[in-house]
């Protein structure tokens, strides 16, 4: 049995029962921790390893995304889900900008929420079980490149893909279509390969990165971004970037877990 644990971290009781009886309904295989503090969260944080963190992010007693920063110092690659109840573009902008796994306003429906813990528990599983950078990877590199990537063109997701189509590295929201990613030409040489595709409700442009991996970035065609005309000139410098960490490696291993 996979030992996972869920930390929910909202100031509001009510709220954080809701939050922990919709995960509990939803029948997820993880034990479920409240913290009504920032305190209480790094107290908890301290004594345990979480796969996924659920964090309100304004909180009585400290900053939400000061706490993030804080928890991502202890554990870099930790899912951290945001809830918020102020529609403040600013601020979610910086939640982005530090990598949250998903973004939700409250209010939201619950399916949508469950199901993006969800996914961050079997993402989390996956890096855990094999789904990881090989050897000579250095994960926070990665996810420093995706990060600005990410925050340079308003994606919804930025991920790394590899031959089977497995996303073995993610950055942005959750809840967004990766199966239609189009398969940039792969090239033994150092030439620039890049190729998009038009959903119904998202656009996905992709990059050939080398050693079977792909560089992918989603967007939602109804929230538009300002920055779509810079997608190729941002993407080639992620792929520069990373390509000789890439090159230098083996190729990702996926251990698949039963459905």
């Amino acid at each position: 049995m996979i030992d996972q644990r869920v930390l929910i971290v909202d100031d509001e009781k009510r709220t954080l029962m809701l939050l922990r009886e919709s995960l509990v309904v939803a029948g997820l295989n993880a034990e479920v921790t409240c913290a009504s503090s920032a305190e209480e969260a790094l107290q908890a944080f301290a004594q345990h390893h979480f796969s996924v963190v659920i964090l309100d992010v304004r909180l009585a007693d400290m900053d939400g995304l000061e706490l993030l920063k804080r928890l991502r110092h202890s554990d870099p690659d930790v899912p951290v889900i945001i809830v918020s109840a102020y529609q403040d573009a600013e601020l979610e902008a910086k939640a982005r900008a530090l990598g949250v796994y998903g973004l939700f306003r409250k209010p939201f429906g619950f399916d949508e929420f469950t199901g993006a813990v969800s996914n961050a528990l079997r993402d989390s599983v996956k890096e855990t079980s094999g789904a990881c950078p090989a050897a000579g990877w250095d994960t926070q590199f990665i996810r420093r490149q995706l990060t600005t990537l990410w925050r340079d063109t308003g994606a919804q997701s930025v991920l790394l893909v590899n031959g089977d189509g497995t996303v073995v590295v993610r950055v942005g929201e959750s809840n967004v279509p990766t199966e239609v990613a189009p398969a940039p030409a792969v090239s033994q040489t150092s030439v620039f390969n890049f190729a998009y595709y038009q959903g119904k409700t998202h656009d996905i442009y992709s990059a050939d990165v080398g050693n079977g991996i792909s560089l992918s970035l989603v967007f939602d065609r109804n929230q538009p971004s300002s920055r779509i005309g810079l997608v190729l000139q941002y993407t080639r410098r992620a792929v520069q970037e990373l390509a000789a960490s890439v090159q230098a490696s083996t190729p990702f291993q996926t251990t698949h877990q039963p459905a």
